[in-house]
């Protein structure tokens, strides 16, 4: 029997991964009650090859123009909008997720608002990722400040529905998890659940993803002094230059 989960999945130009990350969400222990593809603005064969993939049942939003600041954030409302069932889970079109991903996390739903796998880098994609995979078993000896990705989870639609569905932010993962607990919800992440994030990582897209969350940490209001120990301790300095920098930008924008 399926599970009572709708599996958003939203991708821009993902040929590379989508394959993959579509395999993973058709062998799960229990099959979801319904699969949507919200296609952003796709020029390459990710919306062909996912028609060959999913079943007939499926619903593929072709997406044509941006109406949101932020690309995500509106792709996860059209989601969110046409889902089914009791909980929505997204899977990101690079991301591979375990077996018993739906499984377990739909039957966490009804006490927890949102759970998410543990997120690791996919080492075999070559030395950068092997970098990347390293550090983030740093984690295991300083596990402050690890929280859960928004990429591979599960989260109550009512729960969802009461927040206000996601945000025009830059994380809207992240915003979701803060309204949810302001809510009085709770939001975890199941360690004993590991997905792959598949995508070859470059020295250029490592820098480009820490200016990408010190901007959304400047967003989300965390403080200057909890974003600058957070990029000495995890090393990531272009976390604080991301943030440092949308104050700069607002200041040159008067605000």
């Amino acid at each position: 029997m399926p599970v009572n989960v709708t599996v958003l999945i939203c991708a821009h130009n993902e040929e590379s991964y989508i394959r993959k990350s579509l395999e993973g969400i058709l062998l799960q222990s229990i099959p979801p009650a319904q699969i949507i593809l919200v296609a952003d603005r796709c020029t390459d064969k990710t919306v062909a090859m996912s028609k060959n993939i999913l079943p007939r049942n499926s619903i593929i939003i072709e997406k044509r123009k941006l109406l949101w600041k932020n690309s995500y954030a509106e792709n996860l409302e059209i989601g969110r909008k046409n889902a089914v069932g009791e909980a929505l889970a997204i899977v990101d079109a690079d991301i591979l997720v375990p077996p018993r991903f739906l499984e377990k996390t739909s039957a966490s739903c009804p006490e927890w608002a949102s759970v998410s796998a543990l997120v690791r880098t996919d080492p075999s994609q070559g030395l950068m990722n092997q970098l990347v995979s390293l550090w983030e078993r740093s984690y295991l000896f300083t596990p402050l400040g690890r929280e859960p990705r928004g990429g591979a989870r599960s989260i109550s639609m009512r729960a969802l529905e009461e927040a206000g569905g996601f945000r025009d932010v830059i994380a809207p993962d992240t915003d979701l998890d803060i309204r949810l607990k302001q809510q009085g919800e709770r939001v975890k992440m199941d360690t004993s659940l590991v997905a792959l994030h598949l995508r070859k990582m470059s020295l250029m897209r490592s820098v480009f993803y820490q200016i990408r969350a010190g901007e959304a940490r400047k967003q989300l209001g965390v403080s200057p002094l909890r974003t600058l120990l957070h990029s000495i301790v995890r090393i990531r300095p272009f976390v604080f230059y991301g943030y440092i920098k949308t104050n700069f930008d607002a200041d040159k924008h008067g605000r």
